[in-house]
């Protein structure tokens, strides 16, 4: 009996001391398995890139409210990624009715918001974050991490896509938005025969009526004087933009690129994925290919003092239909009259200046990749985010930016027709006819019974 006493304490002994250094490994290396569909406690690849690029320590400061308990739960969760992310970064998390000093300080009167502050040559920058999300938070870490804030304005008046509205599914609301979070001021700018001194980009967003002469001479005149124009041309662009772009040695196909044996489940094949970057400009590519929902190829002619480069391509399975013929689908191929891929759909031309900071054009053939309909799909916001700073900044963060929750008419799952036969007949087909066949042969078994 005394044995077996002594036994079972040192039983329950040994199991304490395993579960106590199972505790101890746990505390000291902390880690999370995120199975969320929204991966809501995972840090996008793109806000790590950040992070690892600050120089200088950073400290968030929030206050929340006591009676909110769920938000400031939220606003913890999401600021303790960035603590653990980065060791620059201290996180203060306030009651605001009891911090009435610290909030005096920081110019802060509402409750669940959040203050950055980082130090720099001529004091503290300090950026005020009304809503605490993933976006706005990296938003605000990029000038301390050395991407300074940039001015861009999308050009409107002539049937482009609207940044102001965010419903309306051709609108670019959710453009301007995701620019926003990229560390740009997105203002619109009413044609476009005045540029405005503080412009760092300027963006012609899927114009469908022509420019005024005087308005293409500026937008020329603004690139060769080293500004950063950033072009989407739909397929039957306005002459003036197509003379504009071919003054910088860019000539649009005025065709249609078909992509009928990689077209997603639904779709009628008139989509085209990019899929090659040119590796000299975007050293690392986004994780998912972005799609384009109606695009022109285009090709590229030498200018003197002028630098152009292929900048995105589609596959080997497109091809060109010359005549847009696109009633009622996709029409076949026509040998010698329409053009194979890979087809060139992107190009950046830069304006050389001696000493003098360069210009730099950079055009892609379709607008519709940017509204609200389509920004969520694949990697088409990372598209966006790419070839806007690849436009106006000289260093590139392409990681992929985190993906909107999947909402409206599109699914967060984008699988080609073939993809999704393969996943009929391995998940739905396949399971039901072996059923079919057990029963089968139940049945001719109790018959010989």
């Amino acid at each position: 009996m005394r044995r077996a006493v002594v036994l079972l304490v040192v039983q329950t002994a040994t199991l304490l001391a395993i579960l106590a250094c199972v505790l101890f490994l746990a505390v000291r290396n902390p880690s999370r398995l995120d199975l969320t569909p929204e991966r809501s406690f995972t840090l996008s690849p793109y806000t790590r890139d950040v992070l690892e690029r600050l120089k200088a320590p950073v400290d968030i400061t929030v206050f929340y409210s006591s009676q909110e308990g769920a938000i400031r739960r939220a606003m913890s969760d999401l600021l303790t990624l960035y603590r653990d992310a980065s060791p620059r970064v201290r996180l203060h998390m306030l009651d605001l009715d009891r911090s009435p000093g610290a909030a005096e300080r920081l110019g802060v009167s509402d409750y669940n918001v959040a203050v950055v502050e980082a130090p720099r040559e001529s004091g503290v920058r300090r950026t005020q974050i009304d809503l605490v999300n993933e976006d706005n938070v990296t938003a605000a870490l990029l000038e301390v991490a050395g991407m300074p804030t940039l001015t861009a304005y999308f050009v409107g008046g002539h049937g482009e896509r609207d940044i102001r509205n965010t419903d309306d599914r051709l609108g670019a609301g959710e453009a301007a938005r995701a620019l926003a979070a990229e560390g740009f001021r997105v203002e619109r700018l009413t044609g476009a025969a005045g540029i405005p001194a503080d412009a760092d980009l300027v963006v012609l967003a899927g114009a469908t009526r022509d420019l005024r002469p005087p308005e293409v001479d500026a937008l020329a005149a603004w690139v060769k004087d080293g500004g950063h124009l950033l072009v989407f041309a739909d397929p039957g662009t306005p002459p003036s933009i197509d003379g504009l772009l071919r003054r910088f040695g860019v000539e649009l196909g005025n065709d249609l690129v078909v992509d009928d044996q990689a077209r997603l489940f639904g779709t009628d094949g008139l989509a085209a994925r990019i899929a090659y970057l040119n590796q000299q400009l975007v050293p690392r590519e986004p994780a998912a290919e972005a799609l384009l929902p109606l695009a022109q190829s285009l090709r590229l002619a030498d200018v003197p003092g002028m630098r152009s480069e292929y900048l995105a391509v589609t596959g080997e399975q497109t091809w060109a239909d010359v005549d847009k013929r696109t009633g009622g689908g996709v029409a076949p191929f026509r040998p010698g009259v329409d053009r194979r891929g890979p087809l060139p759909v992107g190009a950046v031309v830069t304006v050389e200046r001696g000493d003098a900071p360069p210009g730099r054009l950079v055009v892609l053939g379709d607008a519709d990749f940017m509204t609200n309909l389509h920004l969520s799909v694949l990697g088409n916001r990372d598209l966006l985010g790419l070839l806007a700073s690849l436009t106006a900044r000289d260093e590139l963060v392409t990681a992929p930016r985190r993906r909107p929750a999947a909402e409206g008419v599109f699914s967060g799952l984008a699988l080609t027709a073939r993809e999704a036969r393969i996943v009929f007949w391995v998940a739905v087909a396949g399971p039901a006819l072996l059923f079919a066949l057990g029963g089968l042969v139940a049945v001719r078994r109790g018959a010989r019974a």
